[in-house]
């Protein structure tokens, strides 16, 4: 994909599909411009992603916690389980970039909140440019990912508990509003119901009623919800404060509108853009809960790889970062409403369950993000550990990084360098090979090797980019072979 940018394409999306949106793809266009394309290029453009995020972490963490937690949660980001090490080496960047959106978000956030006891005259002046930097973050976070909503509905709760004096005047509602939550609040009961219990399908002679997707009614809830409050708005607000608001923040909106811009375009002039449809309930969760258990929580805490291969680590191995962990659940159950970090924690895996997003193993890779909460409470409960003694909660940390870097290095020496692909490559340019098929992984990683002198299209999976199997399809017999059946296999 970035190769084709540098020859005129602009994609919005991964190919293939209509969400997921790809700005390093862009980024790694630029990079191959100016080193060219090459496999290290390209997960290098990651890397560097991941060190803007570990520095902006430090950032944020030195000015909202303290020097030591800033360096402590450091340390543990880059002397990280192998799930993370992976993921920010990996040429496809979005869950790298949903921590970096994430930590601009909250520090742009932070900024903010700063200013409130700034001269008004030096508030006014940057409050818009804020603003849109706000808007232009979310924006860009949910054209990247819907994941990205992981840190705006903390965000959203924690700023909901700080203005809940603010919010009496949703206390008396109007009638439109009423009868907008009444709706919505049906929506979210059939969601519950619909979680719990499977839901239920009934036919009242022509007409069917069903409530058996928990996940889309409880979006549809959600909403109806904000319809409810917009109406509450609109009934309680004079056109002199209409007025105000919108000279306050319509450049919030705009920022939002530039982010997500790439999604906006891609609806009108190709399709509407759509992320797959999710159902999951609670019969299934608990049919999942051997695979979640036995093999996504050993992955997140590195005592297996994504293949499921247990790593030759004893089990007591464990001890520090469970302690850690559970150390600063106890010590933040008391400042979920005020701590970003706490909530967050918390909430991501309560969501990930909730949404449906979890379908196999490989689904571990939606909670990546978490890593960025997860350093933070291993750093905070070590401190807590050691009743504020930063020696010994240094020797926790080293404790919890040096399982980490073992961890790493038994993953590392079982990894092979890939020789086939250049083998496969070189042997097809000996007989004069064009193009050919093979399995989908292997398809698309020989032609990108190739530099696309040789193309290769999916037997299997999605065509993520049908011209190359049109290519493939027109060159003469000779010229074209499967790779699977051929002799430099």
């Amino acid at each position: 994909m970035a190769r084709h940018v540098l020859n005129g394409e602009l994609p919005a999306f991964f190919w293939g599909q209509a969400f997921k949106g790809v700005p390093e793809v862009y980024a790694s266009a630029g990079a191959f411009a100016l080193f060219g394309s090459s496999v290290a290029v390209l997960k290098g453009v990651t890397l560097a992603f991941f060190a803007a995020f570990v520095a902006l972490n430090f950032v944020l963490l030195d000015r909202i916690a303290s020097r030591w937690v800033a360096a402590a949660a450091s340390l543990l980001l880059i002397a990280s389980p192998p799930a993370l090490v992976f993921w920010s080496l990996d040429a496809s960047a979005e869950y790298v970039l949903i921590m970096l959106l994430g930590t601009v978000l909250l520090l742009t956030m932070r900024m903010k909140a700063d200013m409130e006891t700034a001269p008004e005259s030096e508030n006014d002046a940057t409050h818009k440019a804020r603003l849109l930097a706000i808007g232009i973050i979310v924006g860009a976070g949910l054209w990247i990912h819907q994941l990205f909503v992981v840190y705006l509905i903390p965000l959203a709760m924690l700023l909901a508990w700080r203005n809940r004096t603010r919010l009496t005047t949703f206390a008396r509602l109007n009638r439109f509003a009423l009868a907008l939550g009444t709706i919505a609040a049906a929506y979210l009961v059939l969601a519950i119901i619909a979680f719990v219990s499977g839901g239920f399908a009934v036919q009242l002679g022509s007409i069917a009623i069903s409530a058996t997707a928990p996940q889309k009614m409880a979006r549809i809830a959600a909403g109806i919800l904000a319809l409810a409050a917009l109406a509450q708005l609109a009934g309680t607000s004079t056109m002199a404060q209409v007025r105000e608001g919108i000279r306050r923040y319509w450049t919030l909106a705009l920022g939002a509108a530039i982010g997500y811009l790439p999604v906006i375009l891609f609806s009108i002039l190709v399709e509407p853009a759509r992320s797959p449809a999710r159902v999951a309930n609670l019969q299934q969760l608990v049919a999942a809960a051997p695979d979640i258990l036995g093999n996504i929580v050993p992955i997140l805490a590195g005592f297996k790889i994504a293949t499921t291969e247990r790593l030759p680590l004893p089990l007591i191995a464990v001890i520090p970062a469970a302690a850690a962990l559970a150390s600063f659940l106890w010590f933040a159950r008391r400042r979920i409403t005020t701590d970003f970090f706490a909530l967050f924690v918390v909430f991501f895996p309560m969501l990930f369950l909730a949404s449906g997003a979890y379908l196999d193993t490989q689904s571990y890779r939606y909670l990546i993000p978490w890593y960025a909460g997860l350093a933070v409470a291993w750093a905070i409960g070590s401190l807590t550990l050691a009743r504020g003694r930063h020696a010994v909660a240094t020797a926790i940390v080293a404790a919890i990084a040096g399982v980490h870097l073992w961890q790493q290095t038994i993953w590392y020496h079982k990894l092979q360098p890939d020789t086939q692909s250049a083998a496969t490559i070189a042997c097809l340019e000996r007989k004069g090979i064009r193009g050919g098929y093979a399995e989908y992984w292997t398809a698309y990683k020989l032609t990108f090797v190739a530099q696309e002198a040789i193309i290769i299209a999916p037997t299997d999976g999605v065509d993520r980019y049908p011209p190359y199997t049109e290519f493939v399809r027109a060159l003469p017999a000779n010229e074209r072979i499967n790779v699977e059946n051929a002799v430099c296999r």
